[in-house]
């Protein structure tokens, strides 16, 4: 089933995406810093993780409605042929 791998491929990445964000964090957290700079850098990183999340969001949003169309247009043209094939029957 294709939509079982869209569906994985799309988890690995925020997967992926939220990992690396977090192992970013984690960096910052151990770089000698003074509490200023440690908590203007946090605040820096902290936004652009808000901001990238926000966006991937969106994007699998969008492929999920992309995906669901999909899917909805094949059921109805297979729900078509069945109806064709019945009446053809009868």
């Amino acid at each position: 089933m294709r939509r079982h791998g869209h569906a994985s491929t799309t988890a690995e990445v925020v997967s992926f995406s939220a990992g690396a964000l977090v192992g970013a964090g984690l960096a910052l957290l151990y770089t000698p810093k003074t509490g200023h700079e440690m908590r203007e850098k946090v605040s820096d990183v902290t936004g652009d993780a808000i901001s990238k999340m926000k966006g991937l969001t969106t994007e699998v949003q969008d492929k999920l409605n992309r995906n669901l169309r999909k899917g909805r247009e094949y059921a109805e043209e297979k729900v078509s042929e069945l109806s064709s094939k019945v009446e053809e029957y009868h």
